[in-house]
């Protein structure tokens, strides 16, 4: 299959580029190509061997559209639109063919898994339907039906030849300007003012405006080297070639069999059946030759024995045949199983296009279109937040987690996707204070940026551990009580989770408001909920700004979130500006109390008022809590009354300690982040990167409210503008279910009156109205006022290929009028 690529450009390099790439596979060329799509011509791909080297060469081509997000299907799904496009313009085949793609299950939870893909599948108007084991097979001859219990067709997805592909995309780059040259091998860079200027190779420097790092498995430490943490690390990832057999017809779709962690295509004449196995062997990068190319590692039957087996099982006759080639290559994975891409938050001007996690031949279209449109605009055009490379805080690039985090990730592809799985591998990274006493308290954790949080707390005599599965999970009625003790008692929160940044300076507040359109100009001890915003009005994050001091901010954010928004603030900062930012999370830890005692509760354990007068909603001062001091701020995330309390890390355990034994005779209950998500749902309170995003603005989401009507100088304020003076085209609304047995979580589409009108961003069981709840979006059709569209309808969701009743809502469910926090 190895074979060398089109063949670069032989006149010296040039000794400038506006952009240079870095990388020659199918995403840098992808890239080159979509720039020049855009009007660039001083493109400049430098390949240190021959286009497709590293790991393009073997890939195995497939081309599947339907994924896990709306943004990645977008992705996705862009590419079988593009690749027909690129061979009529070039002149050269890709390969492309729509064949289509064969899901199997060989159990029940399986197919219902695979229903909720066909149920997505129409919210993207992807075409997709459940199939029986003898339709299946009549689909695909060779499966054995008596393996599985269904099976779903996508006749659209299909199989390219990565090598044709890339070698169309570097033709399509060439004819739009942009120059292409092989055998040039980046040995360092020159920068100047914290910027790149220069790219330095064997072959001379080309100085450049912009830089994009594109190099596969190698992109980690090229990209070490300018000080941008790359968190990515090399597994071998193996497939076979068998002999032709006459029945291995060419129209045979892709067979996809999760259960078995194996796919099998047909290959002139004979199948490939490749593999992501469930415990995948780590490979160092050092381990592999410097400079080769076309790299292949020795077979590994050992390996890949069990997703053989599996592969034989589902077709028989692979048992039957030779086998003409073991193919065992590196390919690079990512601690979080999803791609890396954008801007360095380090280093202006410099982009990340890695970590493709094996399916970088069927997204490189859409990361090449997505990364030439950021490149050029100079941010992100469409939502992609979910594989910005800012997500990342830092450990993430440890050695030792990377390869015992990485033997998960390829299985962890073709696993169940179980409503809450968390990651089993490198657990333990990052812990809060309170970590071994609400482990005492028999707390279940999970992750998020790589910090155990408790999730649930199981009572005496259950294992704190879950027992997945898509109906209600072994903990439902453990959280329906938390949820009661927020709603009708007092719940104890630990949220130390929360990133907390200090933002200050005598420029501090006014470059802050050049990035919101709410006013953060408030009184010292103000709370301010605001949204960051990008230049076309979408929500780049959603959090709050305390006012501490005239010229002192503390900004809370989720751990998730924290490095983002971080990357986000500094980047749109003025330079010259007197203003520093200061991570100082693990300064401090949170505490959230909430519910109708939570005053009650504080009352007992301190000297300060806090009466509605003393102590008004939306403000925050420092109290005394038993002999320690907090920052308090009156807030709510479940719609309750509620503070949320900051003691330095030091004093947490014994404010910690005080209140559990003050709350005791209250009823004061441990709760956590799945009775957070349940209140948060029931008040209608948005989850960023669900709810909202870079996709919509404040006037969709139903956040309006948070923006000033006076200011004006701030990113975004024309597209805000705009979008007060148009009809919406889209809004958010709450869900409720009339069924209480059916799990709502999200992407479900939405109908309206019988129609599809849009999906559901979140959902949960809502245990103070005993019935799912959800929030999403609904498209509005033009020349309709939004509130009548929406009120006027009857709904359904549809949950796994069924329709299920349910009622919508401009308002909260739960407390609409927001009485409860301000009580």
């Amino acid at each position: 299959m190895a074979g060398p690529g089109l063949k670069g450009e032989k006149s010296l390099l040039p000794n400038r580029a506006q952009v240079v790439i870095v990388g020659g596979g199918s995403i840098g060329t992808s890239i080159a190509y979509h720039l020049t799509k855009l009007g660039w011509r001083d493109v400049v791909l430098i390949e240190r061997g021959q286009l497709t080297s590293g790991t393009t060469w073997h890939a195995a081509g497939l081309v599947t559209q339907i994924r896990a997000s709306h943004a990645m299907t977008d992705i996705c799904r862009y590419g079988v639109e593009l690749f027909p496009k690129l061979e009529a313009e070039t002149g050269l085949q890709t390969g492309f063919k729509r064949r289509g793609y064969l899901v199997i299950a060989r159990n029940e939870d399986r197919l219902h898994e695979l229903r909720r893909q066909v149920s997505l599948a129409k919210v993207f108007n992807i075409e997709a339907r459940e199939v029986s084991p003898t339709e299946a097979a009549k689909i695909h001859p060779l499966v054995n039906k008596s393996t599985i219990v269904g099976a779903i067709s996508i006749p659209g997805d299909g199989q390219i030849n990565p090598v044709d592909l890339t070698n169309a995309f570097a033709k399509g780059a060439r004819l739009g300007g942009a120059k292409i040259f092989e055998s040039v091998t980046v040995t360092g860079f020159e920068k100047a003012g914290g910027r790149v200027k220069a790219v330095v190779t064997n072959q001379g420097a080309i100085e450049c405006e912009k830089v994009v790092l594109a190099c596969g498995l190698w992109t980690r430490d090229l990209a070490a080297t300018l000080g941008i943490k790359v968190p990515l690390y090399a597994t071998e990832h193996m497939y076979i070639l068998t002999e032709e057999h006459r029945d291995i017809t060419p129209n045979l779709p892709v067979i996809r069999d999760p259960d078995g962690y194996c796919y099998i295509k047909e290959d002139t004449g004979k199948l490939m059946v490749g593999s992501f196995e469930p415990n995948a062997k780590p490979l160092p990068v050092s381990s592999l030759p410097e400079n080769q190319q076309f790299i292949q590692l020795p077979e590994d039957w050992d390996q890949f024995e069990f997703p053989m087996s599996k592969a034989i099982e589902a077709v028989p006759l692979i048992g039957d045949l030779g086998i003409r080639h073991f193919m065992n290559g590196p390919e690079s994975f990512t601690p979080d199983n999803r791609f890396i891409i954008g801007e360095a938050p380090t280093v202006p001007d410099v982009f990340v296009a890695a970590g493709m996690n094996s399916q970088g031949i069927l997204a490189s279209a859409g990361i090449g279109r997505a990364m030439a449109a950021w490149i050029a605009e100079g941010q992100a055009t469409t939502d992609l937040s979910e594989i910005d490379i800012a997500r990342f805080a830092g450990y993430e690039t440890n050695q030792r987690f990377l390869r015992e985090r990485i033997r998960e990730i390829p299985g962890f592809m073709y696993d169940m996707h179980w409503p809450h799985k968390q990651f089993e591998t490198a657990r333990l990274v990052r812990t809060t204070p309170l970590y071994d006493k609400l482990k005492a308290k028999r707390a279940c954790f999970g992750t998020s940026a790589g910090m155990e949080r408790a999730n649930w707390y199981a009572p005496e005599g259950v294992e704190p551990a879950y027992k997945y599965s898509y109906g209600r999970q072994n903990w439902f009625d453990f959280v329906a009580e938390e949820h009661r003790a927020a709603r009708e008692g007092v719940a104890l929160f630990d949220l130390s989770s929360f990133g907390k940044t200090l933002i200050q300076g005598r420029d501090a507040c006014a470059s802050l408001q050049r990035l919101t359109g709410t006013d953060l100009d408030r009184p010292v001890g103000s709370i301010i909920y605001c949204q960051l915003l990008n230049r076309r009005g979408g929500i780049e994050s959603d959090l709050t700004f305390t006012r501490l001091d005239g010229d002192k901010f503390l900004m809370l954010t989720s751990a998730a979130q924290q490095q983002k928004d971080l990357s986000w603030i500094t980047q749109h900062s003025d330079r010259s500006s007197h203003v520093t930012f200061t991570d100082v999370s693990a300064g401090f830890g949170t505490i959230s109390l909430s519910g109708p005692l939570s005053r009650q509760l504080l009352q007992a354990v301190s000297d300060d008022d806090f009466s509605n007068e003393a102590f008004p909603f939306g403000t925050a001062r420092e109290i005394s809590i038993g002999f320690s001091k907090a920052l308090a701020l009156r807030i709510s995330f479940t719609g309750e009354l509620g503070w949320e309390l900051y003691p330095t890390t030091d004093m947490l355990g014994p404010v910690f300690d005080t209140l559990m034994k003050a709350g005791e005779p209250m009823g004061l209950k441990l709760a956590g982040y799945h009775a957070l998500d349940s209140l948060r749902l029931e008040k209608g309170f948005v989850h960023w990167g669900h709810d909202v995003s870079p996709a919509e603005n404040p006037i969709e989401a139903g956040l309006g409210f948070t923006l000033s009507k006076s200011k004006t100088d701030y990113i975004g304020f024309e597209a805000i503008t705009k979008a007060r003076s148009e009809p919406v085209r889209q809004r958010r609304a709450s869900f409720r279910l009339e069924d209480d047995r059916p799990t709502l979580l999200h992407n479900e589409p939405v109908y309206r009156n019988g129609e599809l009108v849009g999906r559901i961003t979140s959902g949960g069981f809502g245990y103070t109205i005993g019935r799912p709840v959800g929030m999403g979006y609904v498209s509005i059709p033009h020349g309709q006022k939004w509130q009548e569209y929406l009120n006027q309808g009857d709904y359904a969701i549809e949950i796994a290929g069924e329709l299920f009743p349910a009622q919508l809502s401009t308002d909260p469910f739960h407390d609409p009028h927001a009485k409860r926090p301000k009580a």
